[in-house]
């Protein structure tokens, strides 16, 4: 997978500067270029962002009121528009409406809107909240009824208190917790895009407020049974709490206590692998209760960092209906191909069974180069 700060390439620069340069002659374009593909090579992804949003800014107006509808305008106008921009080329346009409009609300919530539906103004829309906390929410409030899907996710995405890439905002975690209002406009929402934001959000707070998620949940719940939609919601925003095993996340979704269940089998095919290769698990599940049991099935994969300490990541399993005395086999396995989003460090690592929250004891392996 190639790295995303391959997205500001100086290839895919040069393409913004030429969009600006169609919408707005008077563009800076030299100053842009120079120096940029040198300047661009060592940088990362966000680095790199912001110093295209830099660039551009200092070669177009610099009252929002004029710089803002310039920047507007290079928008792709709808799918058939090859030469509007659109995805990460709007990143540092909306980086640039952050830096610069938050003493002009009114005009860069105009820009956002405008610029969301081409690539996400998540991070941008943050500043306001931190800055303007009632007007933004109030304009996200309105938003919920837009009629671009891209627009109302904005609402759930942007105000989630712990984003990734976009700084928590641990404020909106307190009473009376101000976004979950936003929440309760768009849970509903026909498209799975802003569900699925929506289910991102309560996961955040259930990092804090687990009792508040599943009251939340079940309220909604009672108001729309089996509801399809709803339910995978509620699964998606449970997915920590689940994890951790939280008896009222797991009996929310119909799991019960998983003291009752044995782990006859955990093997792994080999002692050791290596990078690149698949690690092959067996294992077996029996109910030994006399009535059936809801059985989750999660796997945690104790990683050895660079420091030589080990570092736990669960991944998602299965789901199955167990009968009394019924057993359950399962063989699979799990991937350690290189990938950009984590480093393998060879040595010691552990595979461990979790069902219905509960931890297993782990089994060893060795990850070689």
């Amino acid at each position: 997978m190639e790295p995303f700060k391959n997205e500001f390439s100086y290839q895919n620069a040069c393409r913004l500067a030429t969009r600006i340069l169609q919408v707005y002659p008077e563009f800076a374009v030299r100053e842009f270029h120079l120096g940029l593909k040198q300047a661009l090579e060592p940088l990362e992804l966000k680095q790199r962002m912001r110093l295209l949003a830099e660039r551009i800014e200092a070669g177009l107006p610099s009252q929002p009121h004029r710089l803002f509808p310039i920047l507007v305008k290079t928008l792709a106008e709808n799918e058939a528009d090859s030469d509007g921009l659109r995805g990460f080329l709007v990143w540092p346009l909306t980086e640039i409406v952050a830096r610069r409009g938050l003493d002009h609300f009114e005009h860069s919530m105009i820009a956002l809107r405008e610029m969301t539906r081409c690539f996400t103004a998540e991070f941008a829309i943050r500043p306001f909240l931190r800055e303007h906390p009632k007007a933004t929410l109030k304009q996200l409030l309105k938003w919920c009824h837009d009629p671009d899907e891209h627009v109302r996710r904005l609402v759930s995405e942007g105000s989630r208190p712990l984003l990734p890439w976009g700084g928590n905002l641990p404020e909106l975690l307190e009473a009376p917790y101000p976004t979950l209002k936003l929440l309760e406009k768009l849970h509903r929402d026909p498209s799975a895009y802003v569900r699925l934001s929506v289910s991102n959000h309560l996961n955040d707070f259930s990092k804090h407020h687990p009792l508040l998620v599943i009251e939340t949940l079940s309220r909604w719940r009672e108001k729309t049974p089996g509801d399809p939609h709803l339910e995978k919601l509620a699964r998606h925003a449970c997915r920590t709490l689940l994890k951790a095993g939280h008896s009222g996340a797991l009996a929310l979704h119909g799991f019960a206590s998983a003291k009752s269940l044995e782990l006859i089998s955990n093997h792994l095919t080999a002692s050791s692998i290596k990078i690149g290769d698949h690690l092959e698990y067996r294992i077996v599940i029996r109910n030994p209760s006399l009535k059936s049991i809801r059985v989750m099935f999660d796997y945690a994969i104790l990683h050895r960092k660079a420091n030589g300490t080990l570092s736990s990541k669960v991944f998602k399993g299965r789901i199955r209906e167990l009968a009394a005395g019924e057993s359950w086999e399962i063989e699979s396995r799990h991937s350690f191909k290189t990938v950009t989003t984590r480093v393998y460090h060879p040595g010691q690592h552990r595979f461990e069974v979790r069902l219905n929250g509960r931890v297993f004891p782990a089994v060893d392996f060795m990850l070689k180069v």
